[in-house]
């Protein structure tokens, strides 16, 4: 009989817990707006095949790590105009060389871009922020850059994607409807709690066929979509983004310590440069369609269009790279430390974001897995408040910014 009390209260706060990150996670979507097409060109995203086209108006960053290699990927600049704007400004005046990944999470995130290398960007004045921009097209599958966001929104530090691991979003669904209906559950619920686990789950299930199928394919962090700004995918270099993943990190990031997950690089990780490299219409007398490619590193030199290397794959990542199998693509990730956004609240629950918990033989606990996995997704938070329930923050006044769980 006590042993049954015990459970019931564990289910209990359990339940709060998960019913307190869906809640965060419904607000934070809430508070981001959509960014619209101009009607001129299409917005394009990572939804469908990212791959290297020298067309007119494509952007591509080249990162390069040093002592470990370039990861290259396409920017998005007509799905997140703003982030692509800030992210190259900021690459092209030389404000990311000699910065660092300070935050490694393996199956979550890199990040780095951060002011003092520890997550932090000073005082950083409320007018430099950057709103969040979401799109239909755009999601944090595995290999997707983004600008990391707080409640002011996005400022310098980004952060890719690191977690492949196949991710069944119609399971999860499933698992939290059921654990919705059932009376034993649901009776510990408030209704204000109801409501929000039905937002939570209708929000999930609002994502398209085609997005569910990609993150059951390659991986990725479906539960920080909505809270920051993916603004790229990698296309080139995710046996450097791999070798990342694996280095060694200790204690030394705030957030992360207090989840109890180590997640500062024992040897640091140094950005030597981000290379920005342009393909735009050479207008002449009869025609504007001819293309010519330009790198704009701090100058406007015309480069060659072989600068970019070859992408041999249509969709950002190919099976040799998901199996773990050596390519030809070598590449840098870049994380933001201060912008490791709000990944303390959930990194501690979940180290492996997008991995769906062993669901447990008691519904109530199944429930508290699949929150913990689908909580544990938003990359991009702030650790202004422990209590904040954002899933993207940039902090500012020298706080560390942090992509949590939830």
């Amino acid at each position: 009989m006590c042993r049954m009390h015990d459970r019931k209260a564990r289910d209990g706060v359990q339940m709060h817990r998960f019913i307190k990150r869906a809640a965060a996670f419904i607000t934070a979507a809430v508070m981001i707006f959509t960014v619209a097409s101009c009607g001129e060109e299409p917005v394009v995203g990572n939804l469908g095949d990212v791959k290297k086209e020298e067309n007119a108006n494509e952007i591509y960053a080249v990162i390069k790590i040093r002592d470990f290699g370039d990861i290259t990927a396409k920017l998005f600049p007509t799905a997140a105009p703003n982030a692509v704007q800030r992210f190259t400004e900021n690459a092209e005046l030389g404000y990311y060389d000699g910065k660092t990944i300070h935050r490694v999470i393996k199956d979550y995130v890199i990040q780095g871009g951060s002011l003092n290398g520890d997550g932090s960007d000073g005082k950083v004045p409320d007018s430099l922020y950057i709103p969040v921009e979401t799109t239909p097209v755009t999601y944090n599958f595995y290999g997707a850059l983004c600008l990391a966001a707080s409640k002011k929104g996005c400022y310098s530090q980004f952060y890719i994607v690191n977690n492949h691991v196949p991710q069944d979003i119609d399971e999860v669904i499933s698992t939290l409807s059921g654990q919705l209906s059932d009376e034993a559950v649901s009776s510990r619920l408030l209704e204000e709690d109801k409501k929000k686990y039905q937002e939570f789950l209708d929000k999930l299930k609002a994502i398209p066929k085609e997005a569910k199928e990609k993150y059951e394919r390659l991986g990725g962090l479906y539960e920080l979509d909505g809270t920051s700004t993916v603004f790229g995918q990698v296309i080139d270099g995710y046996d450097v983004l791999k070798a990342l993943s694996e280095i060694e990190v200790v204690t030394g990031n705030k957030s992360d310590d207090k989840a109890g997950m180590p997640s500062k690089p024992l040897d640091s990780v140094i950005i030597d440069t981000i290379e920005i490299i342009r393909f735009e219409p050479e207008v002449t007398e009869e025609t504007t369609t001819t293309k010519k490619s330009s790198k704009t590193k701090k100058t406007s030199d015309v480069v060659n269009a072989e600068t970019l290397p070859p992408s041999e794959s249509s969709d950002a990542v190919t099976d040799a790279e998901l199996s773990g199998e050596p390519t030809d693509n070598t590449g840098t990730a870049a994380s933001s430390e201060d912008t490791t956004a709000s990944a303390e609240d959930q990194s501690s629950e979940t180290t492996t974001a997008g991995n769906e918990t062993e669901a447990a033989g008691n519904e109530a606990e199944t429930a508290v897995n699949v929150e913990e996995t689908s909580a544990g997704d938003d990359t991009t938070r702030a650790e202004n408040d422990e209590d904040t329930e954002s899933f993207t923050a940039i902090s500012s006044d020298d706080e560390e910014v942090v992509v949590i769980d939830g």
